[in-house]
């Protein structure tokens, strides 16, 4: 087990973000293991959306460092995806975190199995507060 998973995740997200297509490549998995998903984002300006995936990932690796005192880090992002919301279905959040997975072991030149399983450590508490919100 990574001694300190969330740092390990976070400089292969900085890795990530050197390729310009990291985020992209994200979408094309998502989209390949969830058609559903896709057409939530039929008129959706990517441009923007690259920008607020960009950050949700941020929240999530930042999320396990932050007090469990609501609202946290991750309310208004819970909020955005929960019932009154997109309804996004807490069942396509582990196609989100292998799509995301998949999209870093391409663009990681880092990458290694640790590496895939400190990203695994540093989103489980993130993604698990997601899916309960709902």
């Amino acid at each position: 087990m990574d001694p300190d998973p969330i740092a390990t995740a976070k400089a292969s997200y900085a890795r990530c973000e050197a390729n310009p297509d990291f985020l992209q490549g994200f979408y094309r998995h998502f989209f390949a293991t969830c058609p559903a998903a896709e057409t939530l984002f039929a008129r959706t300006d990517f441009a923007r959306q690259i920008k607020l995936l960009r950050h949700a990932i941020g929240l999530l690796l930042a999320f396990p460092s932050q007090p469990r005192e609501e609202p946290t880090l991750l309310t208004r992002l819970a909020e955005k995806h929960g019932p009154r919301g997109l309804n996004i279905d807490p069942s396509w959040y582990p196609l989100f975190v292998e799509s995301l997975l998949q999209s870093v072991r391409e663009h990681d030149p880092g990458f290694t199995p640790a590496v895939g399983l400190a990203w695994r450590e540093a989103l489980r508490p993130g993604i698990t507060y997601m899916q309960e919100q709902r």
